[in-house]
């Protein structure tokens, strides 16, 4: 019997994604299967706003091993939210009218023979009997999908078979497992509904005990015994202070490890949340095979194309902040084209107005003062990044400059306190521009009286009382000395960072009283822990740590600032909750928002939050959390437009490199190319998005680039190379002397990954990135020249000897660093390395063509080193395009900049990669200060502008 999704009715389809969608905003899910309250369901009841089953088929026109499929992941998938999202798309890609009569016969072979997941090698390894058993009902699937006709004698037959070869074995063994799965696949689905259903459960429980038989990363047998010793010893010692009557009483030995040894206590956790993770990792893979399997032979329609305004253009509104006293809200929005920022009480929000009125670059970051009303803002001139300090007046609406404009002079907030409100403490260079001073600041008057000289140090903190209490220095080796004063403020060395522990290691804050620092410490572990440090005694006490990734993003108590949670982010970002204090809020908030929430502000009374919540498709929305009401309040969504709009999921995934190293990387397709985890319905062209710094890091989340480039057909991979952050000192440490070679390898591993799991077409690559990001385009285009069909370099250095000659003077403090990552120019050797991991003297071995985009003010990447590389491309008759924005820095800020560039790049793609591409004109940017030359020499703007447009527009 044939059966055609959706009853081959467009109509019946798009009713049934409205009512979708409409449930998925409302969010009232639940993850028992075919259930239905008249309020909240899973997904298939409150489709149906019914428990009876035998309506999905009749209603939607899909069979009814799908909804039973569908509900049974869901409910054991650990994250609702997401697998929702999933279930939909998966239902939103089944095109109106396709036969899916077959597809429960392609979902059990799937499961069976997956080369990646299916069981039969591991059956073929594990029980040889079983392994032929499963390929006889394998035959019996694919004898159905020939149109061959099965007996149901046939069926019954293998499924005897199964349970005989099985009898023996325990039901908690493997062998016992796969003959379950066996068993429940060995059914016709066209007449069993609970076929697929069954099959999928069967071999989530067989992959989850398949994967479990290993020991989780860094767990080792000396572990288990050591917990074990630790367990009996508790339980002996309870045993004894029993009261008498109470010696048989139930010993919770694991809560006494929980309250006696929390660090003990979370690594003995380590094994559980291992099996944990990995039976929901295989409730994930095996949504995603169902989508593979019934997706089989269907190409479906590529969404509408995204605006890019909608998500590269200013946002309506943005970046909200609450003031301490909780009176008023103030946020980013734009003002023709230019982002200001506005205020209004938060009880009367309808009373906005307008703080500045900026007509260049905008404002980008803002905060408050202690002072009520008062909010603080810097801006430079065209991205020089020689800030100056303004306030602004929520109350009259009017700003004030705080530092005037001196050539050269920057000035950054060093300290704002609740106990010294009318003041903060702020950096000026104007005396030295390599080691900025610290001034107190008047915020009423502006008055600026010198706090502290600064003689050489890259850094300080400073207590409540904006006391210096502790100050930095680089060393000579690359390495960091923490000083604090003795009683004659002399300052005295107290802790000495080698050079493999800087970059994840030094202080965060003190705490209220100024007894307590809380450090970040990676010496004698490989990733950076939270501890806390006793000013008086030394005595340290660790907090927090993780095995894989430094910890970081703490939330801590506003009356005596002790950390109460932090965040840890290997693959994604996780919340550790360190204090009881704040679980209930915690266990509220990730129950009623969808998606990954962070604290974005609060009030000095700590009863009022603000909340960004955001996931990898969904942008952010902020929303209002009143703690003792445990009530929200939605304030504003970043992207409205996007709202409604089919946005591609990101996936994690660890690549392994040539040397050993795990790469954490993301991978997003084209909605309409996924076929499951990792997987791609054929090889897509590819962009590489390579992140700066490098010392920063790629995340899981909301990436308008990611969307963007999916959106318009590509594949898009972003890869922490070596010297990304976060991962341990070992990691980032491993990037020393590897500009060039190591770090451009790891990237080229990853895409061999990519290309291998025919995710990325070989022939159809690109590498794309900015700063660090640039360079590593360049490079890699030097070094590779076959691989990649063009590349983006935005504002890369070209020569590292001429980066390292003009780094801006009040990076000083960090000049031994650089040397000992990058090369030492005052070496023989340092100098050979420097000019030998230049792109720029490798210019020749180019083949791709290149668009070079630079910002005339960047004071970290000069003009200059765009210009080199264009000079020396074109000499060798390289095609590049060399896009200059005279007003920008590093970075392109202006909204007309910003959107002309983006245009430039999809274009830039669409013409060497075969992508989609939105059309453009050079007036859809007014006053875009764009200065675009193609191949030799400088060429009339608008004349440019328009041969690219007609060129992308003839395509």
């Amino acid at each position: 019997m044939t059966l055609l999704a959706y009853k081959a009715d467009p109509d019946c389809k798009q009713r049934t994604m409205d009512r979708l969608r409409t449930l998925k905003q409302a969010g009232q899910w639940s993850a028992r299967p075919i259930h239905w309250d008249g309020r909240t369901g899973s997904l298939v009841g409150s489709l149906l706003q019914s428990e009876d089953v035998e309506q999905w088929q009749p209603c939607l026109g899909l069979p009814a091993w799908l909804a039973l499929a569908l509900d049974g992941v869901l409910a054991n998938t650990p994250d609702l939210a997401a697998g929702i999202r999933r279930a939909v798309a998966l239902l939103e890609a089944v095109p109106a009218g396709i036969d899916l009569s077959l597809a429960g016969s392609r979902c059990i072979l799937v499961l069976l023979l997956d080369p990646a997941h299916g069981l039969a090698s591991f059956a073929q390894a594990r029980a040889e009997p079983l392994a032929g058993i499963l390929q006889a009902v394998a035959a019996l699937h694919l004898a159905c999908l020939r149109g061959d006709r099965v007996e149901p004698a046939e069926w019954r037959r293998v499924r005897r078979q199964a349970v005989q070869e099985t009898d023996g074995f325990a039901k908690t063994d493997v062998e016992a497992a796969l003959g379950a799965v066996i068993e429940a696949a060995a059914w016709d689905p066209r007449t069993s509904r609970t076929a697929v259903s069954d099959t999928l459960r069967q071999w989530a429980w067989a992959s989850s005990a398949r994967a479990a038989r290993s020991d989780p990363p860094g767990w080792t047998a000396d572990d288990e015994q050591r917990v074990r010793q630790r367990l009996e010893e508790l339980h002996r010692q309870a045993k004894a202070q029993a009261l008498p009557g109470q010696e048989h009483e139930h010993i919770d030995v694991f809560k006494l490890l929980r309250e006696q040894d929390p660090a003990l206590y979370d690594h003995a956790m380590l094994p559980g949340r291992y099996r944990k993770a990995q039976a929901a990792r295989q409730w994930d893979i095996g949504l995603d095979l169902l989508w593979a399997a019934a997706m089989q032979g269907v190409a479906p329609e590529p969404p509408a194309l995204i605006p890019r305004a909608d998500l590269f253009a200013n946002p309506a509104r943005g970046l909200i902040r609450i003031s301490p006293d909780g009176q008023w809200l103030a946020w980013l929005a734009d003002d023709e084209g230019v982002m200001n920022v506005w205020a209004a009480p938060r009880a009367n929000p309808g009373a906005t107005r307008q703080i500045t009125f900026d007509r260049r670059r905008g404002i980008q970051q803002f905060s408050w003062s202690y002072l009520p009303g008062t909010l603080l803002y810097a801006q430079d001139h065209d991205g020089d990044e020689n800030w100056r300090l303004f306030a602004g007046d929520a109350g009259s609406g009017g700003s004030r400059e705080l530092t005037p404009l001196k050539p050269g002079v920057r000035t950054s907030i060093q300290a704002v306190s609740r106990v010294r409100r009318a003041e903060i403490v702020i950096t000026l260079n104007e005396r030295d521009p390599r080691y900025p001073d610290l001034y107190l600041l008047e915020l009423a008057s502006g008055k600026l009286t010198l706090l502290q000289e600064n003689t050489g140090f890259a850094g300080y903190l400073l207590d409540d009382h904006y006391r210096v209490r502790l100050a930095a220095r680089s060393l000579a080796d690359g390495g960091s000395l923490i000083l604090r004063p003795d009683a004659d403020g002399c300052w005295q060395p107290w802790i000495q960072l080698a050079h493999e522990d800087t970059r994840g290691s030094g202080p965060s804050h003190l705490s209220a009283d100024g007894r307590t620092l809380y450090f970040f410490d990676s010496r004698g572990r490989n990733t950076a822990a939270l501890c806390a440090i006793d000013l008086e005694s030394g005595e340290t006490t660790v907090l927090a740590e993780d095995d894989r990734a430094d910890i970081g993003g703490i939330l801590s108590d506003p009356r005596d600032y002790r950390p109460l949670a932090c965040g840890v982010t290997y693959d994604r970002y996780r919340l550790r909750v360190l204090d009881d204090a704040l679980k209930g809020d915690v266990d509220f908030l990730s129950a009623s928002v969808q998606g990954e929430w962070r604290l974005s502000g609060h009030t000095e009374d700590d009863s009022l939050w603000l909340i960004n919540v955001s996931s990898d498709v969904a942008p952010p929305a902020v929303w209002l959390y009143d703690r003792a009401g445990r009530s929200l309040t939605h304030l504003l969504d970043v992207r409205p437009r996007l709202s409604g709009v089919r946005l591609a999921r990101m996936q994690p995934a660890v690549i392994g490199s040539r040397d050993g190293l795990n790469l954490v990387s993301y991978l997003t397709l084209p909605v309409e190319s996924e076929a499951g985890e990792l997987r791609a319905a054929a090889p897509l062209p590819m962009v590489l998005l390579v992140h700066g710094g490098p010392w920063s890091r790629d995340t899981f989340g909301y990436k308008p680039m990611h969307q963007w480039l999916a959106n318009r057909g590509y594949a898009v991979l972003s890869v922490n190379f070596r010297g990304s952050t976060g991962f341990g000192k070992a990691f980032v440490n491993a990037a020393d002397g590897e500009w060039g070679a190591k770090m451009d390898e790891d990237l080229e591993d990853a895409v061999a990954w990519a290309v291998a799991r025919g995710i990325a077409d070989p022939a159809r690559l690109a590498i794309f990135g900015g700063s660090y990001g640039g360079y590593a385009v360049l490079s890699a285009l030097t070094r590779y020249p076959q691989r990649y069909a063009c590349g983006i370099d935005l504002f890369g250095p070209s020569s590292l000897e001429t980066l390292l000659d003009s780094i801006p003077a009040y990076w000083e403090a960090h000049r031994a660093r650089q040397y000992r990552v990058i090369g030492d120019p005052r070496t023989e050797e340092g100098k050979a390395r420097l000019r030998e991991r230049s792109p720029l003297h490798h210019a020749a071995a180019v083949r791709a063509p290149l668009l070079i985009a630079q910002g005339g003010n960047d004071p970290r990447v000069r003009q200059a080193e765009s210009e080199q590389m264009v000079a020396a491309l074109r000499s060798n008759g390289i095609e590049v395009s060399y896009a200059l924005y005279p007003d920008e820095g590093h970075g392109f800020l202006r909204e007309a900049n910003r959107m002309s560039f983006n245009a430039l790049c999809e274009s830039f793609l669409a013409r060497h990669l075969g992508g989609r591409c939105e059309p453009w004109a050079a007036p859809d940017f007014p006053g875009s200060s764009l200065q675009l030359s193609e191949g030799v020499g400088h060429v009339e703007r608008e004349k440019e502008l328009k041969s690219t447009v007609e060129d992308a527009q003839d395509r």
